[in-house]
C-alpha cells in the first residue's frame, strides 16, 4: 500500500469500498434438464423395474390354471405393459382384474404409482415454472474451469501496485476500451471476469436499467484488498480536525445513504433502456412447451408403430389366402 503519511495527514475514511472479482452470475437451468434430474438415477431404473416386474407378473398371473376366466386384457404380454403404463399415467384401465390375487397386486400397483405421480407432478410444476440457476463461482478455481478470461483495463494498471493480481497470469486476458465496457461484457455477454470496487458495478447496472441487482452483480467469495477512501491535507493543516469533525456528523446523520440512494435514484431515471425483472413469473403455454414435444413425439412413435402393424396384419391376411 502506498505511504500515504509520508505526503500528509489523512482524513477519516468516508466509506471503505473492496477491490474483488466481478463474474458472470449463474444462468437459469434448461427447464427439461431439471425435470430430468427431478429423481435420482437410482430412482428411475428403479421405477423402471418396477413398470417391468409388475407387467411381467401380471402376464404371469392370468396364465394360472385357476385363474382361466380372469380379465382377458392380461393374456398378453404387450396388454400387461399397456395396462401398467396406463395406470402410472394415471388413466383407468378397461376393466379392473377378477381374481383376488390379481386385484390385490393392481391395487398395491395403482397406491405406488399415485405416491410417484403426486410427488413428480408438484416438483415438476415448479421446475417449469422456475427451474433454479447453475451453481455460482464462488473461487477463482472455479472461474478457470468456467474458461472465462480476464477483462483488463486501464485503472488496473495503477491498481497493480497495491493489489497481487500475481494469480492472473494463467488466465487468458483481453483489454476493454473501458471499466464500464468491462463491467458490461461480464454482466451481459457473460464471457468474461475482471477485477473492480465493489459499488461500481452496482452503478453500471442501474445505469443499464437493472432493477434486480442480484442477479447481473456477483463477485467472488475473497476480496482482493479493502480501501478506506478520504481525504489527504498538507502535515500540520488545521483543517483536517474540522474536516474531521464535519464528516464524521455527516456520517452519523446518514447523508452518505441519502446521496447514495438520489444517486441511484437519478441514474435509474438517466437509463436509456430497461431490463426485464422476471421476479414474478406467470405459469402460461411456453412452460408446457416440453409437455407438447413429449406429447408430438408420442404421436409420431404412435403412428410409426400403427403403420408398422397394418402392414404386419396385411401382410398376415396375404399369406393366409
Amino acid at each position: 500500500m502506498y505511504p500515504l503519511h509520508l505526503f500528509g495527514d489523512v482524513s477519516i475514511a468516508i466509506f471503505s469500498d473492496g477491490f474483488i472479482y466481478l463474474v458472470p452470475c449463474p444462468n437459469t437451468l434448461m427447464k427439461t434438464e431439471k425435470v430430468v434430474a427431478l429423481f435420482r438415477l437410482s430412482t428411475w431404473i428403479s421405477m423402471g423395474f418396477v413398470f417391468i416386474f409388475v407387467s411381467v407378473l401380471f402376464w404371469i398371473l392370468s396364465h394360472y390354471p385357476t385363474r382361466r376366466n380372469d380379465y382377458t386384457g392380461f393374456n398378453l404380454l404387450s396388454q400387461c405393459f399397456s395396462a401398467a403404463w396406463a395406470v402410472l399415467l394415471g388413466v383407468s384401465v378397461p376393466q379392473m382384474p377378477l381374481s383376488l390375487g390379481t386385484r390385490n397386486l393392481f391395487i398395491i400397483y395403482v397406491w405406488y404409482c399415485f405416491a410417484i405421480s403426486t410427488v413428480f407432478q408438484a416438483y415438476f410444476t415448479t421446475y417449469l415454472v422456475e427451474p433454479g440457476y447453475e451453481a455460482r463461482l464462488e473461487t477463482l478455481d472455479d472461474v478457470k474451469r468456467a474458461g472465462l478470461t480476464f477483462g483488463f483495463y486501464d485503472i488496473l494498471r495503477d491498481v497493480e501496485g497495491i493489489a497481487a493480481l500475481d494469480e492472473l497470469n494463467t488466465f487468458e486476458s483481453k483489454t476493454c476500451l473501458d471499466f464500464v465496457e468491462c463491467v458490461r461484457n461480464v454482466m451481459f455477454k457473460k464471457d468474461s471476469f475482471t477485477a473492480a470496487f465493489r459499488y461500481l458495478p452496482f452503478y453500471v447496472a442501474s445505469m443499464s436499467g437493472v432493477y434486480d441487482h442480484s442477479k447481473v452483480v456477483c463477485f467472488l467469495d475473497k476480496a482482493i484488498l479493502t480501501l478506506p477512501v478520504g481525504m489527504v491535507f498538507p502535515i500540520g493543516s488545521p483543517l483536517l480536525n474540522i474536516y474531521n469533525v464535519h464528516v464524521r456528523r455527516c456520517l452519523e446523520g446518514g447523508l452518505l445513504q441519502v446521496y447514495m440512494s438520489q444517486l441511484e435514484h437519478v441514474v435509474n431515471l438517466k437509463s436509456n433502456k430497461t431490463v426485464e425483472d422476471n421476479e414474478f413469473v406467470v405459469f402460461s403455454l411456453t412452460h408446457l412447451s416440453p409437455v407438447f414435444m413429449l406429447l408430438f413425439i408420442g404421436c409420431i412413435l404412435s403412428v410409426i408403430l400403427f403403420v408398422c402393424e397394418l402392414i404386419a396384419v396385411t401382410s398376415k391376411i396375404k399369406n393366409q389366402d
